[in-house]
């Protein structure tokens, strides 16, 4: 594997940059044609041998199908889509991991901690949603931004268990893979719903970074679930 150990790391380089550039002297609908000739990219990555894990399948997919509806974000069709098809990764993100965070064991203080987190985070949604100009708003808007926020919070929350209960290198790289992915949606409602277009130069910085650190998960899962396979079978031999 050693050939490959800086592939990820310059691949990811490269497109932030192909990205950024893009962004700074082309059209917006070239851009977003390059965000998603980009996710196309790292898709065909994850289905190589190096990189596949079933597990993940549902969600690079799922990303390969919000970025293309990205494309007409200003759609009000595609724009509810979008907000389903977000909170559906990280739903199945949350997937991965369930099984894991089912032992983990938790005392009542940190159950109102977790509560009280909770509770600040809806409060925040509530906020952004007032935020939203009445003009990029739509029947039903309310709703899909609350089961997207809703996602997220628990998809951080997962991922934020899961790097304290493991604390090794997959845990932390899905926790950086899933709290990159939030902050490149929030920062792409910024931009779009709040009118700092400097922030979707951010955006795209993180969506990538977080698309990258997700693969290398799916490469750490698949060398795990290797390596207790190979342990197995030198048991049963």
């Amino acid at each position: 594997m050693k050939p490959y150990k800086y592939f990820l790391p310059v691949f990811t380089l490269v497109l932030i940059i192909v990205n950024l550039w893009v962004m700074i002297n082309l059209d917006e609908m070239v851009n977003r044609w390059v965000r998603f000739a980009s996710m196309l990219m790292f898709f065909l990555l994850f289905i190589s041998p190096l990189y596949f894990n079933k597990r993940g399948l549902l969600i690079f997919v799922l990303l390969l199908i919000s970025d293309g509806l990205l494309i007409n974000y200003e759609n009000p069709v595609f724009n509810a889509l979008i907000f389903i098809t977000r909170a559906a990764i990280f739903l199945a993100l949350i997937q991965i991991v369930l099984v894991r965070l089912r032992e983990l064991q938790t005392n009542l203080f940190q159950k109102i901690v977790f509560s009280i987190a909770i509770g600040l985070n809806i409060f925040l949604l509530y906020t952004l949603v007032g935020m939203v100009p009445p003009d990029q708003s739509y029947t039903f808007f309310d709703v899909l931004f609350y089961f997207y926020g809703v996602s997220v919070i628990m998809c951080v929350s997962a991922a934020v268990s899961f790097s304290n209960r493991f604390a090794n290198k997959a845990s932390i790289f899905f926790l950086g893979a899933v709290l990159s992915l939030v902050l490149s949606d929030l920062t792409y409602f910024i931009a779009f719903n709040l009118g700092f277009s400097e922030f979707f130069l951010v955006d795209r910085v993180f969506n990538i970074v977080g698309i990258a650190l997700l693969l290398q998960f799916m490469f750490l899962e698949r060398l795990e679930n290797k390596d207790i396979r190979n342990h197995l079978e030198e048991r049963s031999a």
